[in-house]
């Protein structure tokens, strides 16, 4: 009798622990799906540093040339929150300066970034990154496609004419509701 009651206690207490480490798996998945990995508003400039991260196209309109540049900026204030600063230029590929296209402004605005725009942010890395790996030198006309944390701690730039970085780039325009880019390769 008392083996009998020692072993069922003994499964008692299996069974409760067991219980007990699902519940704090399931809250630790919990937390790792509610946090979006992102840079620390210090590493932003959060505390007056002017470390920014800015992701860029550039893109050949004009051929060898060039083309029409965009920029985003990102960085934090002091209210630990993110923000872009979008940039995009216009070119005319009649008129140049020592035979690259002038740039001129034509859309630039600062919006202060959400949950689903840090997801679209580390899509868009990963994204490229893999494209890295891939990437094949176009030549003289290809477009550029880059992250570059200014304090030169991450950088990735890729190169070519691979129709699925100007895909990828205008997933990333459309989760800030920016205007795509129609521009395709030849």
């Amino acid at each position: 009798m008392k083996k009998a009651l020692l072993t069922l206690s003994i499964l008692l207490l299996l069974i409760s622990c067991e219980k007990k480490n699902d519940k704090i798996q399931k809250e630790d998945t919990k937390i790792e799906k509610d946090t979006v990995a992102f840079f620390d508003p210090t590493d932003l400039g959060a505390f007056g540093s002017p470390i920014r991260l800015l992701i860029y196209a550039n893109f050949h309109e004009c051929g060898e040339w060039g083309g029409h540049e965009e920029s985003f900026e990102f960085f934090a204030k002091e209210d630990r929150k993110f923000y872009v600063r979008f940039k995009r230029s216009k070119v005319d590929c009649d008129k140049r300066l020592y035979g690259r296209p002038i740039q001129q402004p034509e859309i630039s605005k600062e919006i202060q970034l959400s949950k689903s725009n840090i997801i679209a942010i580390n899509n868009y890395i990963s994204k490229l990154v893999h494209s890295k790996i891939k990437e094949r030198y176009p030549g003289h006309a290809g477009q550029s496609f880059g992250v570059i944390k200014t304090d030169s701690t991450f950088m990735i730039n890729v190169y070519d004419n691979n129709n699925e970085n100007l895909d990828n780039y205008n997933k990333l325009l459309e989760s800030f509701k920016i205007e795509k880019v129609s521009y395709k390769n030849h």
